[in-house]
């Protein structure tokens, strides 16, 4: 029997991230190829990926994502590190479609530290690396419910080349500890 969880709960695979329809709960807001800044190329990315910000360059989003996800947007103000009140500072939902790719790339600093949390990986079960991160020499394949933290000032790539299914992370930004 699936869980289920309320209306706008976030923290519950089956209903936070997708509604009856299957669709998400929030619009996009975050476009890739026009905002600018660290992800300022032609073509950062192939395919598609999606952003559902709950904190966008330092500022938290409480219309939008709040509304939607009062569970996790609690948990989120009660992190003590995280990177708030500079513009390279972010908190979100990162939705990569099957057949989709973010090129290799490099955060604009290393005062921050990138914490993903896979809420919904394809294959999670399997040891293929359809579906990964590549930081420096080294590929890693998320697992759903385990954090993973890196500093995105090194050189990283993405992909998700599974056939039919997305790859969901909530990806926020900390303080880095050692600088």
């Amino acid at each position: 029997e699936e869980e289920k969880g309320g209306e706008g709960d976030c923290n519950n695979k089956n209903d936070w991230m997708f509604n009856n329809n299957k669709k998400p709960p929030l619009q996009p807001d975050y476009d890739v190829n026009a905002r600018g800044g660290e992800h300022a190329t032609d073509s950062l990315h192939t395919g598609t990926w999606d952003w559902h910000s709950y904190m966008l360059q330092g500022e938290f989003q409480e219309e939008t994502f709040a509304k939607s996800c009062p569970q996790t947007a609690r948990v989120v103000k009660e992190i003590e590190h995280l990177f708030t009140g500079t513009p390279f500072g972010f908190c979100f939902f990162s939705t990569l479609q099957s057949q989709s790719t973010i090129k290799r790339h490099s955060g604009p600093m290393n005062i921050r530290l990138r914490c993903h949390l896979p809420i919904i990986v394809p294959n999670n079960n399997t040891n293929n690396n359809d579906c990964a991160i590549r930081v420096g020499s080294q590929v890693q394949k998320w697992q759903e419910g385990k954090v993973m933290v890196l500093d995105d000032s090194y050189p990283h790539e993405v992909w998700n080349q599974s056939k039919d299914e997305s790859r969901v992370i909530f990806l926020l930004d900390i303080w880095h500890p050692d600088v």
